[in-house]
């Protein structure tokens, strides 16, 4: 054990000592509400000491019992911060734990009116379902930071949120779902001058999905040059219609090649290599017409 560790375990002891029974003199001249002070300091110091030689686990109950005591001395902003400190160092350890830390701290924002606060938790509790491969808790994560994150009128964020949740919904292939949300968000984006450029982007990921399913596509693509006529010029576009002939002529050299050659000046990402895969493997082997 190293001398700073050595340091945080007294003052983990020397914090117990502040809540246990001082004696009859001692609580008599001693407020209970300043012996707990007292006693978070002395946890937050520790938490500290213990993050600094990276034992994770030590330091995110020292903050956890930091969090503790300030519930017990009613300072419900302080506990929140503590229990996310906490949530961050089980995150390196215990994810389990972290998320049981992370949603505390989403109740006592969340009882405070503080909605943005919460938002970015649940925004955190997501990345840690991602990573874990967990994609169903993670959209229901992204859901709820985006509902909050729209509650405050953070659009932004919210759209971001959402562009994760089609994602993994099309991933879990819940088209329908993928596709609202990519029309929705581009949308969006058409309200804005600043913003109407990047609607294709989704337009295209719309599409994308429209190709993994049934759905009559024609009409559904030309509805998306009806919400925005530049779309149809776009690289975009023209990989979509290139890859549906390719399809209804069950060409699949030709579907192969049009990715290369659009990958090669847009670089495509993990997600819509995955989904036109899943295209080619679909609607190659079992082909329906286009017309």
């Amino acid at each position: 054990m190293s001398h700073i560790e050595t340091k945080a375990h007294q003052l983990m002891q020397e914090a117990e000592k502040k809540l246990s029974s001082g004696g009859f003199f001692r609580n008599l001249f001693t407020k209970s509400s300043e012996r707990i002070e007292e006693s978070i300091e002395y946890y937050m110091r520790a938490a500290n000491l213990f993050k600094m030689s990276k034992n994770w686990s030590q330091a995110g109950h020292a903050f956890e019992d930091a969090a503790d005591q300030c519930l017990r001395n009613n300072n419900e902003a302080e506990a929140a911060i503590n229990y996310v400190e906490a949530a961050v160092c089980f995150k390196k350890c215990d994810v389990v734990k972290a998320i049981d830390l992370y949603t505390k701290a989403i109740e006592l924002y969340q009882e405070r009116g503080k909605f943005l606060m919460a938002a970015k938790i649940h925004q955190n509790i997501a990345e840690l379902m991602e990573d874990d491969y967990d994609l169903n808790e993670a959209i229901q994560h992204y859901e709820k930071a985006a509902d909050l994150f729209k509650q405050e009128c953070n659009f932004s964020s919210a759209n971001k949120c959402l562009v994760k949740v089609a994602e993994y919904a099309a991933l879990e292939k819940d088209y329908d779902k993928a596709i609202n949300i990519f029309q929705e968000i581009a949308c969006f984006d058409l309200a804005s001058s600043l913003m109407k450029y990047s609607a294709k982007q989704y337009l295209f990921r719309a599409a994308i999905c429209l190709l993994c399913t049934d759905t009559d596509f024609i009409p559904k693509l030309q509805t998306y040059i009806d919400m925005y006529p530049a779309f149809e010029n776009s690289r975009e576009y023209q990989l979509i219609v290139t890859l549906m002939e390719s399809i209804y002529k069950g060409d699949e050299e030709s579907f192969t090649e049009a990715i290369r050659k659009f990958d090669t000046s847009c670089s495509l990402s993990q997600w819509h290599v995955t989904m036109l895969l899943r295209v080619k493997n679909q609607r190659m082997c079992n082909r329906i017409d286009l017309k």
